[in-house]
């Protein structure tokens, strides 16, 4: 009997780079890290200065206060946060650099798009 076996399908080719369509530079052109080339989710715990001092500030406190009300309790996709300028080190922990700083991201691997956690952002204690 000749039966034709279907193979199975191929790996998909590694993508070099990726048009930015969200984010800070839409339309941009960026590298590809063999990590982000397909979408894994990360919720983003909290935002804080990690190990730096920080003065207390308008400026500082206005970045810092900027930071946490755009990620703090959000779920993004690795490509997303990478689009915006975040800087993933590993599963746990991403840099994102605003008004001058290095904010440090608390992140906590996800198996998809969730909404916002509760006590996180605006009216937050």
């Amino acid at each position: 009997m000749n039966t034709k076996a279907t193979p199975p399908p191929a790996a998909p080719e590694a993508q070099e780079s990726y048009i930015v369509s969200e984010g800070k530079k839409r339309g941009a052109t960026r590298e590809v890290r063999p990590e982000a080339a397909f979408d894994r989710y990360y919720t983003v715990l909290r935002v804080h200065a990690g190990d730096a001092l920080l003065t207390d500030n308008w400026h500082t406190n206005e970045v810092l206060g900027h930071a946490r009300y755009k990620f703090e309790g959000y779920t993004f996709a690795m490509r997303t946060l990478e689009a915006w300028g975040a800087m993933i080190e590993n599963d746990q922990r991403a840099y994102y650099i605003a008004g001058g700083r290095v904010w440090v991201m608390d992140l906590e691997p996800s198996a998809g798009k969730k909404a916002r956690l509760p006590g996180s952002g605006p009216g937050k204690k």
